[in-house]
């Protein structure tokens, strides 16, 4: 039997055409979108509806970098990696409620232990935990000692080679490696790379043999510049941009995927490593190297996409960081929706189009009118079916 309901709204950004479509409302068919308009035109006779007054729909937010279990307000990431896995995945279950209660109804992991995200990605679509979809990377591909190695290192062409077929082989969806270091590191270089040429190369052509996409954790320099001529589907970060980096990544088509909550929410690496004063000097270091690249990465037109980068549940807070720094809300929510979903190579998430999964956000103000409503969320929605209230409970989808 159809399952056919209409959703009345006051409105909705479908991340297709330009604006908000006003009066609007979404039909739903059996999971999917069957059509974006107003009721006399978009609603059959026959369907259930189901009047949300007020709210304005958007596509759910695609939260393109993060991770399930870790938390930066807490500190020292790399030492959490390394925790049993048991109390890895006890704190995972709330990250990802949180995740979901943010309007964040796909995410792309970009590091876990002990195959975590790939049981955690089971058990979402199984309707066992509540959360977003879950697109996939176990373990990241860092050298020894290396920021990202911390449960063990993946060096030189062989060994990337052999990384990344067992990715691939546990369900990967993409590959991850580190090409610099990291803020939340404290003896790691924000521009040297870690990779060769070579190397970055093998893990590039092995994920292709896969049919699979290859990220790269990167800041600057030589990390960046080399993950691009590479082929790397995407630069994350890109904290210390220079122009010729920027360069780099116009020329190969190489996309960048801003995780600015993690760098300039007090909550993020500002809190969780307050003792650490070498990794607070490279926090100030990466904000003041941002604030300067940011015109000329807007400039340059670079496909972006947004990430948390484990702030869960301040998906908003990225999209706002975005607006304040010179995008437009609607850019910002292409950002943070469809472009996800195209970085990904995804067609079936990110817009609210006929044919897409019905996964979207009633807010209660217009986001294009003021992006600070992004942070207002009345209910969240997996394939048409309720999975965050208005008082923001939780619930699992159904089954997928």
């Amino acid at each position: 039997m159809t399952d056919l309901t209409f959703f009345r709204a006051a409105g909705v950004f479908d991340a297709v055409r330009p604006g908000l479509r006003a009066g609007a409302g979404l039909l739903v068919r059996d999971g999917r979108v069957a059509a974006v308009g107003p009721p006399d035109e978009a609603c059959p006779p026959g369907a259930h509806q189901v009047d949300l007054g007020a709210a304005y729909l958007v596509p759910g937010f695609v939260d393109a970098h993060t991770h399930v279990t870790i938390r930066p307000g807490e500190g020292d990431q790399h030492g959490q990696l390394q925790h049993p896995a048991a109390w890895q995945t006890v704190r995972g279950v709330d990250n990802l409620r949180r995740m979901l209660a943010s309007g964040v109804t796909t995410a792309r992991v970009m590091t876990e232990e002990h195959d975590i995200d790939v049981h955690f990605k089971a058990a979402v679509a199984a309707g066992e935990v509540a959360g977003p979809r879950l697109r996939v990377a176990g373990r990241g591909l860092s050298p020894t000692g290396k920021h990202g190695s911390a449960a063990g290192g993946v060096d030189g062409v062989d060994g990337a080679r052999a990384a990344v077929r067992a990715n691939a082989a546990k369900g990967a969806d993409h590959i991850k490696i580190f090409t610099t270091g990291g803020v939340s590191s404290t003896d790691t270089s924000l521009e040297e790379s870690n990779y060769s040429a070579d190397e970055i190369s093998a893990i590039v052509d092995t994920a292709a043999e896969h049919g699979l996409m290859v990220s790269a954790h990167a800041h600057g320099g030589a990390g960046v510049d080399l993950a691009a001529a590479a082929g790397v589907r995407s630069v994350e970060h890109g904290a210390l941009l220079t122009e010729r980096n920027i360069a780099a990544l116009v020329a190969h088509g190489t996309w960048l995927v801003f995780t600015n909550t993690i760098l300039f929410h007090p909550t993020g690496i500002e809190q969780g490593d307050a003792a650490e004063p070498a990794i607070l000097a490279k926090v100030q270091q990466a904000r003041a190297s941002m604030e300067d690249a940011v015109d000329r990465i807007r400039a340059a037109r670079l496909p972006i996409a947004l990430g948390t980068d484990s702030m869960h549940g301040l998906f908003g807070y990225e999209l706002q960081w975005l607006v304040a720094h010179g995008w437009t809300a609607e850019e910002a929510l292409l950002a943070g929706t469809v472009r996800g979903a195209d970085l990904m190579g995804v067609t079936d998430i990110g817009a609210l189009e006929p044919g897409r999964r019905a996964d979207f956000v009633a807010l209660r103000r217009d986001p294009l009118q003021d992006i600070d409503a992004v942070r207002e969320v009345a209910g969240v929605y997996r394939d048409g079916h309720r999975v965050v209230d208005t008082d923001g409970f939780t619930r699992p989808a159904p089954a997928s």
